[in-house]
């Protein structure tokens, strides 16, 4: 009886050190709060998620980004247009170049960072750089990397889509880079469940704990993805220090691919043997790979410390994310993409051009809602308290004179606090008024002259664009959302003959107001000589008209677009 009691008090601490190891690793991650939405882009599709907190809610994967593809994800997006949007990228047309600069002080290496960024890489390339620190020896010298995306028709296709959504964008993240917080955040759950596990020996009373490999400080991490192919990422001292993408070669067996790895792997130890790397330093492995492969990879090929095998799923519980897997999952790219979209810090934050703009909007948008909400609750919320004051001051007689001489001193103090806070009260209605001219114009034509470009046809081009916003549209007391009104400048060069115009014109209106049903559109006048009595107007004599005319070109166009 003594033995059996024995054994259930061991086994009840053995179920109470997993619960406790089960809470701590729950407890263990930071979440950002909120939906969100990330696409994971590589060269063979993109995968979009919606994530709440740490929990996916769904994921759609499309092949390329056709029309027709853009058109279901744009569908998903509208289910939800408060929720930011950022992009993961794992594609292939990435460049990664190690630099040194000399032992400047800390406020000034970020400046030559910039400069050389200008100086090495095109003005319309996307380009960012990591500081991964100072060498420890010697000059002491900085190091940092170098990373840039070329603008291919590939990435602009998905970044004029992104950047036409209503949702806001926050970045482009790179996932060979990212991947030294999901290293980070992996070794720390696994270090975390092996520290609290204990482990069962039978026929012993003792209990053992489960002992950890040191880590090393060179990381090896391999995932398989869909929409990519084989990421490799080296990190040293945790910085990364080396990337590559490679395709699967042969048939896609679990065999084939088990083989293309290990293959893939010793490749790059003997580079990393140039990077400084030595066998007996260490090394720890990270492979992300299917149910089927994980047997069939060969441990004893690669000469490591710790060499860990797991699958999409196995990784999903380690990192505390639901949804993002099954356990029949075969590819990284969902758990990747989640990691990346959930963790409230990043490596780095690549943007565009348009993308700053977008920011420096919704920050204007931002600051004066919050301005305007703050002091109409701190008027309204005065005024409130005053009023009560005074009524109930006026039904005892006896106090009222006090009351007055105490709200006196409570505006005078008030007035000391707006004189020292700069705020200029008479203003206040003139903050207001452009408070609401802002929100008017978060009506945007961005999309719209995307739109407008899939329309074009060669050899039209667009000369000029001019836009405004129609805000004073009402019915009796009720306002109505605001109109666009968008006028557009033409050109058809190369046109000299009066029948190639007509017909690329009608076309061009034709193919317009099937695209912008809620528009009206029409062409400016135009000359005789290249209109029809039945379907645009004639007469039209101006300068720029009869020039063109007496060159035998055709005129310059003018679209005007007005909302219904």
């Amino acid at each position: 009886m003594a033995l059996t009691l024995g054994k259930r008090a061991r086994d009840v601490d053995d179920e109470a050190d997993d619960a406790k190891g089960k809470a701590a690793k729950k407890k263990h991650h930071k979440f950002l709060r909120g939906s969100r939405f990330v696409l994971f882009i590589g060269d063979e599709g993109a995968i979009l998620l919606y994530i709440k907190l740490n929990n996916v809610i769904s994921r759609q994967f499309v092949p390329d980004a056709s029309e027709q593809n853009l058109q279901e994800l744009k569908t998903s997006l509208d289910q939800d247009t408060k929720a930011p949007i950022s992009i993961a990228l794992d594609s292939m047309d990435q460049n990664y170049t190690q630099q040194t600069l000399p032992p400047v002080s800390s406020m000034s290496v970020k400046k030559l960072i910039d400069r050389r960024l200008q100086r090495d890489f095109a003005p319309t390339d996307i380009k960012g750089a990591i500081l991964l620190g100072r060498e420890k020896k010697g000059r002491k010298d900085w190091n940092f990397l170098m990373v840039s995306i070329e603008r291919s028709r590939q990435v602009l296709i998905w970044l004029d889509f992104v950047q036409g959504l209503p949702n806001r964008f926050q970045g482009i993240y790179l996932v060979s880079v990212e991947t030294e917080i999901v290293i980070r955040k992996l070794e720390e759950s696994m270090r975390l469940e092996s520290g609290v596990k204990k482990v069962k020996i039978k026929k012993k009373t003792q209990k053992e704990e489960r002992v950890t490999p040191t880590p090393t400080n060179w990381k090896f991490f391999v995932s398989h993805n869909k929409v990519g192919g084989f990421r490799q990422v080296v990190l040293r001292d945790g910085r990364i220090i080396f990337t590559r993408m490679s395709q699967p070669i042969g048939e896609s067996t679990p065999e084939v691919i088990a083989g293309n790895i290990e293959q893939e792997m010793q490749s790059t130890i003997e580079y990393m043997k140039r990077l400084t790397f030595n066998v007996q330093t260490g090394l720890d492995v990270y492979i992300i790979a299917s149910a089927a492969i994980k047997p069939l990879i060969d441990k004893n090929k690669i000469v490591s410390n710790s060499f860990n095998v797991l699958t999409p799923y196995e990784v999903a519980q380690y990192l505390g994310i639901e949804g993002a897997t099954q356990p029949s999952d075969q590819f990284g790219d969902v758990i990747l993409a989640a990691s990346i979209a959930t963790s409230t810090q990043h490596v780095l934050t690549l943007t565009t051009p348009e993308s700053k703009r977008y920011d420096k909007l919704y920050n204007i948008f931002r600051a004066q809602r919050m301005m305007s909400a703050l002091m109409v609750l701190g008027v309204l919320g005065y005024a409130g308290s005053i009023a009560s004051d005074i009524y109930l001051k006026y039904l005892d007689s006896e106090d009222l004179e006090q009351a007055k001489h105490v709200h006196q001193r409570n505006l005078n103090d008030l007035h000391d606090e707006i004189k020292a806070s700069n705020l200029d009260v008479d203003h206040t209605g003139d903050l207001m008024d452009q408070y609401q001219l802002l929100l008017k114009q978060t009506k945007l034509p961005f999309g719209f002259i995307n739109k407008v470009q899939q329309t074009l046809k060669s050899p039209i081009v667009i000369k000029s664009f001019d836009w405004s916003v129609d805000d004073k549209t009402a019915i009796g007391n009720a306002l109505l959302p605001p109109k666009m009104v968008v006028t557009i400048l033409l050109q058809f060069p190369g046109v000299n003959d009066a029948e190639t115009f007509k017909a690329l014109s009608k076309k061009l209106l034709e193919d317009l107001k099937l695209q912008f049903k809620t528009f009206d559109i029409a062409f400016s006048k135009l000359p005789a000589k290249y209109t029809e009595t039945d379907n645009l107007n004639v007469n039209f004599d101006s300068a720029a008209a009869q020039a063109a005319a007496a060159n035998k070109e055709a005129p310059d166009v003018t679209l005007t677009f007005k909302e219904q």
